[in-house]
């Protein structure tokens, strides 16, 4: 059976890895995968199948593994120590209680309130460009340190920190589902829980650590697996949406140029961008009962994989999906965000930070080209471009 999904290699060529899915998908939206090393589970790669798991999360749910690990590392996890718990690995109410404690940082009012620091940090991005001459990689450059910043700003971690936290979760995502890089990210999110529980300072990371249900202070691997998915989803996945999208750019130079014409198209153009390259790739969920779904028969403890990149290039909801459409009439469609009570909880943050930067550097980037090879990330949870060399003129 097919080791698309599986194998973190096929995800560095996305062509092919689009054009083996297409295939899977004439022949069914659900499949049936038996690879090497891991417990067999289904691949829902249609948009339509993708949304009717989505709004049953009683039928489907994310515990106990929301991502797809192989047997030997879910046996190394299980020795390595206390295993993370966030908000994907909750369902019901226990996911609402425990999401409640990061909605108000990303409610409208607030992330209102963050545009002004935002534009900075889009200024900060155009001077990086202004300064490196006519070069960069925009993946590392640019791409990574501006939602870095945001998410880090908003956890209330210093700026001289910052190193050792990308260093950190780029392990996380570089390997997959190895228990010793969890562990040592857990180990660094776990200090900051002790820290704001000794002296809260107002920031999001106060929140979380001190937060409370029923009265009862939230257990410590809660607390500490929440920072870990803000930092690392929290602006990971912007950042390769944000390579992504400019290399579609580059790709496309009559989308370039209808967005300069254009810049009203900004806000579907980001959602394109984010629909094309899908950083999340995948997220996990366990049938609770047995059902019947697309015309699979499932059995209750069955593991289904929902691939987010198969159902955003599905051509029954996105006609010639494969196309860069900065104009694309029904972009906002995608479910890279998820859907229903699991929808991203930064979503609306990463949209904002998206179409600040392209709207400050998009009308001073008189061209835009490669200068190098870009290579995307061998992992099967969040990915995208791990480098983007670029050879640049400002007007």
């Amino acid at each position: 059976m097919t080791t698309v999904f599986t194998d973190p290699d096929r995800y560095t060529d996305m062509a092919g890895w689009h054009r083996e899915v297409a295939e899977l998908r004439a022949r069914a939206p659900i499949h049936r995968v038996v690879a090497d090393g891991f417990d067999p589970f289904w691949a829902v790669i249609a948009h339509d199948v993708v949304m009717e798991v989505e709004r049953r999360p009683d039928l489907f749910r994310n515990a106990p593994l929301p991502w797809v690990v192989s047997r030997s590392d879910i046996a190394a996890a299980r020795e390595a120590g206390p295993a993370p718990r966030t908000l994907i690995h909750m369902d019901g109410e226990d996911h609402a209680a425990y999401r409640r404690f990061g909605n108000d940082w990303f409610r409208p009012a607030s992330l209102a309130a963050l545009q002004e620091r935002l534009d900075q940090l889009a200024d900060d991005a155009l001077a990086t460009l202004e300064a490196r001459g006519g070069s960069c990689d925009f993946a590392a450059d640019v791409a990574m340190p501006y939602p870095l910043k945001v998410i880090l700003e908003l956890m209330g971690l210093p700026e001289a920190e910052y190193p050792q936290v990308i260093a950190l979760t780029q392990d996380f995502f570089a390997r997959d589902g190895d228990p010793r890089v969890i562990q040592n990210l857990f180990g660094y999110m776990c200090a900051l829980t002790g820290a704001r529980r000794a002296e809260p300072t107002g920031d999001l990371a106060s929140a979380v650590s001190n937060g409370r249900i029923g009265g009862e202070l939230i257990p410590e691997v809660e607390a500490t697996s929440y920072h870990m998915m803000v930092a690392t989803a929290g602006y990971e996945s912007t950042a390769k949406a944000l390579t992504g999208g400019m290399h579609a750019l580059i790709a496309n130079p009559e989308q370039l140029r209808r967005l300069r014409r254009n810049p009203e198209l900004i806000d579907s153009a980001v959602d394109e961008m984010i629909r094309y390259s899908s950083p999340v790739r995948h997220m996990m969920r366990t049938a609770s009962a047995d059902t019947r779904i697309a015309g699979a028969d499932i059995a209750a403890g069955d593991w289904l994989l929902l691939s987010y990149p198969a159902a955003n290039h599905d051509p029954k909801k996105f006609p010639e999906p494969d196309a860069f459409d900065v104009a694309r009439p029904n972009a906002s469609g995608h479910l890279a965000f998820g859907f229903g009570p699991h929808h991203c909880l930064g979503a609306a943050l990463a949209r904002m930070e998206m179409r600040t930067l392209f709207r400050r550097i998009l009308p001073r980037l008189e061209s835009v080209t490669y200068d190098g090879d870009a290579l995307l990330t061998d992992t099967t949870f969040i990915g995208g471009f791990r480098t983007l060399p670029i050879r640049y003129r400002l007007r």
